[in-house]
């Protein structure tokens, strides 16, 4: 499911980003002020406006310092490139990942439930019909996030269910899902806590390569439906690549409703052929710099992963953590598994 942002969430998930930029100077024509100043300028508009005052002009100068000629352009050169990178960066504060959340649950859950339920009862237009049925529904269904409490994807149902206003009772941790039974002969065995429930769904903030989706599909997913064959999945991400979401939809027990509220065409691969970030470059930035300077020193921080993890090139982050699906030079560090010293511009907290 691909859909338009604008017409999403209201207030456009995208447009803050981009009504900022269209009132940043172009670089492409400065006269006499120079590109480094024109990035400048605009990283700290960014940072002032969008950016939740994270990114500080100091920092960015410690950040630019990781850039030291290893690539094999001089320092300078790096730096301009580093630069151009940064002043390209997507952020997602903590009031636009509330109105997103409320997206993902009215766009991806509630309007395709009311029209089954709806369909269900002879298309009526009865609204107390539609209210009792869809109530009775709800009570038949559990959000859960995916990942171990501790994860972005869990840590996001506390706010997805203020921003809902639905019941805590609705919302469970993989592990309530079954119980421990003891049979005859003291046969151990694992049963649904309540056969009720019809349907799970699974939410997340970014679906990348669609991994996590697999690995919850082939463990979880596959005891659960051995118990009930009945039983239905969604996944409901807030981004996803389409290729990520193909894999899910493909490859997991996960019905073929799973979406992302906002999916990712290729062209949000930055440092891609068909990248958007690249089509037009200010002057004395060079679209194959831009690359060697990224994929060298996301190299060094992440071997096998320099465009972050599979590959997936994002140029993206959030108030309350940095995916690694984005560039490694944004935001690897010692403490994250970095194997050399570098000082993150927006940090990713660890999995410890």
């Amino acid at each position: 499911m691909d859909i338009d942002p604008s017409e999403t969430v209201g207030v456009s998930a995208m447009s803050p980003l981009d009504e900022i930029r269209s009132l940043l100077p172009l670089v492409e024509d400065e006269g006499d002020e120079s590109t480094w100043d024109s990035l400048r300028q605009r990283v700290t508009v960014l940072n002032s406006a969008l950016w939740e005052g994270r990114v500080s002009w100091p920092l960015v100068e410690r950040w630019l310092e990781n850039f030291d000629g290893r690539s094999g352009h001089t320092s300078d050169v790096e730096r301009l490139h580093a630069l151009y990178l940064l002043a390209q960066f997507l952020y997602y504060g903590s009031t636009e990942i509330r109105v997103l959340l409320r997206a993902q649950y009215r766009d991806l859950f509630l309007i395709p439930l009311i029209q089954e339920v709806r369909k269900a009862s002879g298309n009526t237009r009865n609204l107390d019909v539609i209210r009792a049925r869809l109530s009775e529904e709800l009570n038949r269904t559990r959000f859960l996030g995916v990942g171990n409490p501790s994860e972005s994807g869990v840590h996001l149902l506390y706010f997805f269910r203020q921003e809902n206003g639905l019941t805590k009772s609705i919302f469970l941790d993989s592990a309530e899902i079954t119980e421990r039974s003891v049979g005859l002969g003291g046969v151990v065995s694992r049963q649904l806590q309540d056969t009720s429930i019809r349907r799970y769904i699974f939410l997340d903030d970014v679906c990348g390569s669609g991994d996590t989706a697999l690995k919850y599909s082939k463990n979880i997913l596959q005891d659960i439906r051995a118990l009930d064959p009945d039983i239905e999945f969604s996944y409901f991400s807030i981004f996803g690549t389409a290729a990520g979401m193909t894999n899910v939809r493909t490859n997991t027990l996960f019905n073929a409703r799973s979406a992302a509220l906002i999916e990712l065409d290729p062209s949000y691969r930055c440092l891609s052929n068909d990248s958007r970030y690249l089509r037009v470059v200010p002057e004395h930035v060079s679209e194959a710099t831009v690359r060697d300077v990224a994929l060298h020193y996301g190299g060094l921080l992440a071997p096998g992963h320099a465009g972050g993890f599979e590959d997936s090139q994002m140029l993206f982050g959030f108030h309350h953590n940095t995916p690694d699906n984005t560039l490694p030079i944004i935001w690897r560090e010692v403490s994250n598994g970095s194997p050399i010293p570098w000082t993150p511009i927006f940090r990713r907290y660890p999995k410890i």
